[in-house]
Order: structure tokens, then C-alpha cells, then sequence
């Protein structure tokens, strides 16, 4: 059985009554211990009693309800910060682009990408190393998303290359062989970069009919639902798990300067069915031909 503790207000006060007792057969009277009497309203406490294993199970059971709620929470939030610092990224790019173009009578640059037989990797010339005096980091090349080890590579780079040359976001080839940032009719409706595909270690990508089925290289592009099928002749197939990284689209970076997340399909034409080889959408505006 519990002991019982008795707890007593700061107000209350003891009062003692001595009482006595006959005893059979017996003249004298004994005193019998003090017996002491509270006033109503006395707290009464149990002593504390362990966890018995059916509350012990309710309780991790709460526990658990509790982690399967929060954990996609903070997964979510961690993300989110991600695609910001991703959008950051390109911001900081396009600004350097811009100031690129501002000192050199408004063209791009003028980048090496697609090195023929016979030259090395002392050849390449990508299209952010003229913006590097522009930017505070090289770190901002980096999608901070992106954990992937590419498999598909252009000639001649390794992976030992790409250790020193990665990046993970694509020029719009347009803007890859020093073109002027006035060419599109709608600056702000033109995208300029964009993230690449993971597994893939290229630097620009088509808008233009590339494949033998005149497709164009969104396979490239992450988000877009393809991927590339044969890096010699530049055919698409369709990657149903390429939904993009950023819960579900990417960010974009767009010729007039601004950013933006959207996801794949509402950065294409919407009077063209979205896998019409000819839908370029905002990654060719103007449906100009290749440029190269």
C-alpha cells in the first residue's frame, strides 16, 4: 500500500488533543499518543509509481506520431532554403552576365564547349570564366541541391575534368557564342540559364532542332521529363523521374535580368502540345534557327 503524505497550507495549524483511555481490568489511566488533527482542506499526495509498459508504449507511440509530422516538415523548410540559395545563385550569374556584356559593347562571350578531335582540355573555354572577375565566389556555380556524379561527357572531359570545371547551371546556346543581349524581342519572357540535368556534364544546351528527330536538347535540362539518349547524335528520351529538383521545378534566369521558379512545362509554348519537337517555349522566344 502507498504511503500517504500529508501536506499542510502555510496557513494551517496543529492542534494536538490529548485523550486517554481505560484499560480493562485496570484503574489507571495511560496517555495514548498525540493524535493530531488538520483543519479541512488538506492536501493530500501519493508517492509517484513507475511507468508501467502499456503507458511506456503510448508514450514512443506519441513520440513516433510526432516525428513522422514534423521530420517532412523540416525536410520541406530545408529545402526551401535550398532553391533560395539556388536562386541567389543565378541572380548573382545574370547580374555578372549583364556586367559582362555592359564592358564588352553589349555581346556575351564568345565560349569553347564542344572541343573537336584532336584538342584537349586546355582548349575548353567555358561560359562563366570571363565572369569570374564578376563574381564574389566560385561557389555560386554550385546548385546546392545537386549531389550527383555525372556519366555522360563531352569530348574530351573526364570526370577528374569536371572536378575543376563543374557547374550546374547551363547557358542558353544563343548566348553562347557572343551574342547580343538585345537579340530576343522579349527580354523578360527569354531564358539564358537554366540547371542542367543530374548525371550530365555539359555547359550550354540547344533550343534549335538538334536530334535526328529534330528534337531540341531539353534532355539537358533538369525538370524537363527527358534525358539524353545518345551524346553523338543528341537524341531525347523521355526520363519520367527528371520532375525537377526544386520541389518539382527549377529556377530560371531570364535575359532582362530577373529570376524565376517555375516548373518545366510552364516555360513552353502553351498553343503546342508539350512534347512537339518544335516547342522551344521561353528557351527560344523568336524560334530562331541554330546559330552556330
Amino acid at each position: 500500500m502507498a504511503h500517504q503524505i500529508m501536506l499542510l497550507p502555510q496557513e494551517a495549524t496543529l492542534k494536538p488533543r490529548r485523550e486517554s483511555q481505560n484499560r480493562s481490568n485496570s484503574n489507571t489511566k495511560t496517555l495514548i499518543d498525540d493524535v493530531y488533527y488538520y483543519p479541512v482542506g488538506v492536501y493530500m499526495r501519493t508517492q509517484m509509481k513507475a511507468l508501467t509498459l502499456i503507458e511506456l508504449l503510448v508514450v514512443i507511440a506519441i513520440i513516433a506520431i510526432l516525428a513522422a509530422i514534423l521530420f517532412p516538415v523540416f525536410a520541406q523548410a530545408k529545402e526551401a532554403a535550398k532553391k533560395t540559395k539556388d536562386l541567389s545563385n543565378q541572380k548573382q550569374l545574370v547580374t555578372a552576365i549583364m556586367l559582362y556584356v555592359n564592358d564588352n559593347d553589349d555581346y556575351t562571350c564568345r565560349t569553347h564547349h564542344d572541343l573537336a578531335p584532336g584538342e584537349t582540355i586546355k582548349n575548353l573555354y567555358t561560359w562563366y570564366q570571363p565572369l569570374l572577375p564578376y563574381l564574389t565566389s566560385h561557389d555560386v556555380l554550385i546548385d546546392p541541391s545537386a549531389h550527383d556524379t555525372p556519366t555522360l561527357f563531352p569530348y574530351p572531359i573526364t570526370l577528374a575534368d569536371w572536378t575543376t570545371y563543374r557547374t550546374d547551371y547551363l547557358i542558353n546556346g544563343f548566348f553562347a557564342h557572343g551574342a547580343s543581349l538585345s537579340l530576343p524581342s522579349r527580354p523578360a519572357e527569354q531564358i539564358i540559364l537554366s540547371e542542367r540535368h543530374a548525371g550530365i556534364a555539359f555547359f550550354d544546351y540547344h533550343p534549335w532542332a538538334s536530334a535526328p528527330d529534330l528534337n531540341w536538347e531539353r534532355g539537358f535540362l533538369d525538370g524537363s521529363g527527358y534525358q539524353i539518349g545518345d551524346v553523338d547524335t543528341d537524341s531525347q528520351i523521355v526520363d519520367p523521374f527528371n520532375i525537377g529538383r526544386h520541389t518539382g521545378g527549377n529556377n530560371y534566369e531570364f535575359v532582362d535580368g530577373h529570376a524565376k521558379w517555375l516548373k518545366f512545362s510552364q516555360t513552353l509554348d502553351k498553343s503546342l502540345p508539350q512534347t512537339a519537337v518544335n516547342n522551344w517555349g521561353m528557351h527560344n522566344i523568336d524560334k530562331l534557327p541554330s546559330d552556330e
